[in-house]
Formats: structure tokens, sequence, C-alpha cells
């Protein structure tokens, strides 16, 4: 069938292009590059069976044998078809084209032949299959899991705890920080047994009462003396 035909062609295509069998012309294909390829397959590979194919192709009808010259002037832009169908940009292309590519890569047997069976993708090797599909049809990442409802909860919770201990460990640096600051920071005191203050400042409006001698000391050793800050320096 000729559905067969193309499928196997165009299978063939591919195949040559993944073991780099095929010309850069033909591997990376453009209108301009596929005319360049007929003259080069003209020249190198001629063969009496694919003159009906040139003919067909390049419209040169039954008299003009000048294949070199009528390639030469074809315009490459009606080449475009195979390109594209080529590069995957379209689904399907005329027979003629897949007449011509079959000639430019070199698929046996053609031209197309009714009767004939032809090899398609089911009966090639599986291992050529394979290293076909794993150009055109790249293993799609598998998508993750959903993590379980028990997991949701222990990362949540986790987190929990991690601030947590950040916010108590924190504060316990404030505390071992004040602290520090507590017993080297000079504070003043009245020695008066009814003095129940400290003072940050010498010249504090709060010592003016005190009518004993006014001493320095520490925040820390102030406060074990069971006085606290002055309302004045608050």
């Amino acid at each position: 069938m000729l559905d067969d035909y193309k499928k196997a062609v165009i299978f063939d295509y591919h195949q040559k292009k993944v073991k780099r069998l095929l010309s850069l012309n033909l591997s990376h294909p453009t209108p301009a590059k596929l005319r360049h390829e007929c003259l080069l397959v003209l020249n190198t590979r001629p063969q009496i069976k694919d003159e009906k194919i040139i003919r067909d192709f390049f419209n040169l009808g039954a008299i003009s044998n000048d294949y070199s010259s009528s390639i030469e002037r074809f315009d490459p832009e009606k080449l475009k078809p195979l390109d594209n169908y080529l590069k995957g940009k379209t689904v399907s292309t005329e027979p003629r084209n897949i007449e011509l590519l079959a000639w430019l890569i070199d698929f046996e047997p053609r031209p197309y032949q009714y009767g004939v069976i032809y090899a398609t993708t089911k009966e090639l090797p599986a291992e050529e299959i394979k290293d076909i599909k794993e150009v055109f049809e790249p293993e799609q990442p598998k998508p993750e899991r959903p993590e379980k409802e028990e997991s949701k909860i222990l990362a949540k919770y986790g987190i929990d705890i991690i601030i947590l201990l950040i916010t108590i460990i924190g504060g316990i640096g404030l505390s071992m920080r004040n602290a520090s600051i507590e017993r080297t920071t000079t504070a003043y005191i009245c020695t008066s047994k009814v003095a129940k203050k400290y003072h940050l400042n010498a010249k504090c409006h709060g010592l003016n009462n005190c009518k004993s001698e006014i001493v320095p000391t520490t925040i820390a050793k102030a406060k074990d003396g069971g006085k606290t800050l002055c309302e004045i320096e608050h």
C-alpha cells in the first residue's frame, strides 16, 4: 500500500539520520540544501530507475535529458513542503515528495510499486525502533508523587519546632547579653539604708535627697541589693 511505502521511507530517513548516515544537506535540511543534494545524488549514483522520479518532480517531461541544468534552475521554494515534512512541521506530504526523498536517501525498493510489501516500524528490529524513539520521542519526566498527609504534617510541625527553638535560643542569648551588660555598667546608689533605687547618672535628681554617701557600683550588684532603676531614668 502507498501509505506503508510513505511510512517506510520516512522511517528510513529518521533511522539513517540517527545513525548519522545522511549528508548534512539531509540531516539539517533547507530548500536550498535539498536542491543541492539532488545535484550531488544525480552525479554520484545515477540510475535508470530513478529517471521517472526526477522527471516527475522537476517537470522535465519525456524529452529533456538535461537533468543537472533543470535542477539548478529549479525554484528551491518548491522544496519547502518536503523540508517542512522532514522537520515535523507537517504530518503528511505529496507522494512525489516521498519519491524524491526515497531517491535522495537511497531507499530500497523504489519507486513505489503496487503489491510490494514495505517494512514499517512494526516489522523492524525492536532495537532500531528504540534508537529512533529516543531521539524523536524523548522520555517525559515522571511526575512527582504527592506527599503523604503524614509527611506534610510532620514537615509543618517540624518547621514550627525549629522556629520555637530559634526563639528560645535567641531569648537565652539576649538574657545572657543583658546580664553581661549589667555586670559591667556603672550604677550609682545612695548608701542610706532606706534608699531603694539605683541610678545610671551620678547627677540624677533622684540622688538629691540622699543624706548619706553616693557610691558607684554595677547594675548587677545594685539589683542584688534589692534596688530598682530610678523612675526618673526610665
